[in-house]
């Protein structure tokens, strides 16, 4: 899911150019939209006070960028934590990985640093008459040593927490896209952009409103 946000991002920056409107481009990139407005109200000499439109442009991108950074790093550090608690326990505990598949992944490795072995496991589970781990699966292990296994399960949760603060920031580029489209008509709104009046005379006089988004 946070990969294909990523991607669906990636790919309306690309299609944005073919747009102008300046909430789109809040959504494309928060912030963008703001310095579009900024830009369009600076060439009417009339208008003042329009300097916190840029102040806000800036805001908006920087908490963009502070987003993007944080995400990057959660997602490298929850990474390497990942490979390290693997090691660990493939090299003390006799832990075959290839034989666990993605969706079962995460319980499995919480598992193996919850109990000393694959017996432990299955003894308890048998007497609170719940599932357990088939023999021969690949599903088997054993900690040579108890600090190893809490070593293990310390790197486990350090990796699985920035893997939920890596969610948190995915999440957090929607709102703050969501955010910088309502700024943005916000301040159509503060300057009489949101509506424009159109007059054709030809044969009969119309008046066609428009709605700027």
């Amino acid at each position: 899911m946070k990969n294909k946000f990523i991607y669906i991002i990636f790919t309306c920056i690309l299609l944005s150019f073919a747009f102008s409107t300046s909430s789109l481009r809040s959504l494309i990139f928060p912030g963008w939209g703001e310095l579009n407005e900024f830009n369009i109200l600076s060439k009417d000499k009339k208008l003042d006070n329009i300097e916190y439109i840029k102040d806000r442009s800036k805001a908006i991108m920087i908490t963009e960028g502070i987003i993007w950074i944080s995400l990057m790093v959660s997602n490298e550090l929850s990474s390497s934590y990942k490979n390290d608690f693997k090691l660990l326990g493939q090299n003390n505990a006799g832990v075959d990985w290839s034989s666990i598949n993605n969706g079962e992944f995460a319980k499995y490795a919480a598992n193996v640093g919850n109990f000393d072995s694959f017996e432990a496991y299955n003894d308890e589970r048998i007497v609170n008459y719940l599932s357990t781990y088939d023999e021969g699966e690949g599903y088997e292990w054993e900690w040579n040593s108890n600090s190893n296994r809490l070593r293990y399960d310390k790197l486990r949760n350090r990796s699985e927490k920035l893997e939920k603060l890596s969610d948190y920031m995915v999440a957090s580029l929607l709102i703050n896209r969501i955010v910088s489209a309502f700024d943005v008509l916000s301040i159509k709104k503060n300057h009489g952009r949101m509506i424009s009046v159109d007059i054709e005379s030809n044969d009969n006089l119309k008046l066609n409103f428009n709605y700027h988004f």
